[in-house]
């Protein structure tokens, strides 16, 4: 989500700590807070601080620096949520805008000593090449259930699809471990 990243940036490129937050301010595009869509929105989806709600994953950017990759969008069985992002998520101010772009949310930090960052978004950031998907879901491996050769040769296989017979028997089989 575009909103980790870009909350997690302004963090480190700040050197913000969570104790330093007062609160942060997200505006976003409306159609972004109307999940899956307006006529449909998930219900709960009042725009109220929760789990798995944007201000929730706004403040895993900025208390823990970013989002377990393999982890859902809530804790799963045996697992919790560092407190600091549950109290945080709280803090963070979630501003429906109508002519926002699409992914590309405004994010403002305010500290508690009176200053404020910001970084904006375009829409285009979440834009990029095979290679940079690649780069971006790398530090998963660790977590799989299939060995790093099988990853590497899955990796290796979604970049050759065109010339692969059965491309989604060999992917599915890239998939099972052993």
């Amino acid at each position: 989500m575009r909103h980790i990243e870009m909350t997690t940036r302004l963090c480190e490129e700040h050197n913000i700590r969570y104790e330093d937050i007062d609160r942060i301010e997200a505006l976003v595009n409306w159609f972004e807070t109307e999940y899956p869509s307006p006529l449909f929105p998930t219900p709960g989806s009042d725009g109220r601080p929760r789990v798995g709600s944007t201000q929730y994953f706004a403040a895993w950017g900025a208390a823990m620096r970013g989002y377990p990759l393999l982890r859902g969008a809530a804790p799963g069985p045996g697992e919790s949520d560092p407190p600091e992002v549950l109290e945080l998520m709280h803090r963070v101010i979630l501003i429906p805008v109508v002519r926002r772009t699409l992914f590309g949310p405004r994010i403002t930090i305010f500290t508690k000593d009176g200053r404020s960052v910001t970084k904006e978004g375009t829409g285009r950031e979440f834009i990029w090449d095979f290679e940079e998907q690649v780069r971006r879901i790398s530090p998963i491996e660790p977590g799989l259930a299939i060995s790093p050769a099988q990853f590497a040769e899955l990796i290796d296989a979604c970049r050759r699809l065109d010339g692969i017979d059965s491309a989604a028997d060999r992917l599915i089989s890239l998939t099972i471990p052993g």
